[in-house]
């Protein structure tokens, strides 16, 4: 059975491998220093039946943004500036790509970004995509906007995220 839990010791990061170098080099020697310093969560799926194996992982924090940044008309009057929850980073494994594992990280992330809501105000999800063909990938897949400096960054509003669930 597939789960998604907090990256742990006991997750075998030297062994994970998704194709990208910049993002296996994070989770195998940044992923654990981060959490440790509050600075970001590293979320890992994995399966019951090998649970030191990594599958893939997503990364969450918490950010600002301008209101100008974001090409959501209703946002141009809210204060400066906004908080939102940023998905930073989102990796499969090389062998396990393709398969719709990387949705299941995506819905994870929007929940845990519902949960946030719950306590603390925050009016969506940024997502950094990596590269075209990742953008592309949201865009298709989750009703995410470009910004329009920087159209690898993405939002996703909190209304949107709601209305998913």
């Amino acid at each position: 059975m597939l789960k998604i839990e907090r990256l742990s010791k006991r997750h075998d990061r030297k062994g994970f491998d998704c194709g990208n170098e910049a993002l296996t080099l994070f989770l195998r020697n940044m992923a654990r220093q981060h959490a440790e310093r509050d600075i970001l969560r590293t979320f890992v799926l994995i399966d019951d039946e090998t649970p030191h194996r990594i599958l893939g992982y997503f990364t969450l924090t918490v950010c600002e943004v301008i209101p100008s940044q974001i090409p959501d008309q209703r946002l141009r009057n809210y204060p400066n500036p906004l908080p939102t929850t940023r998905m930073a980073r989102l990796a499969i494994a090389s062998d396990n790509q393709r398969t719709g594992l990387g949705k299941l990280l995506v819905v994870d992330a929007m929940r845990r970004t519902l949960a946030i809501r719950e306590h603390a105000g925050i009016i969506g999800m940024f997502i950094d995509a990596k590269n075209a063909e990742a953008a592309d990938y949201y865009k298709r897949n989750s009703g995410v906007v470009p910004l329009q400096e920087d159209p690898s960054s993405l939002f996703l509003p909190i209304q949107t995220i709601s209305r998913a669930f």
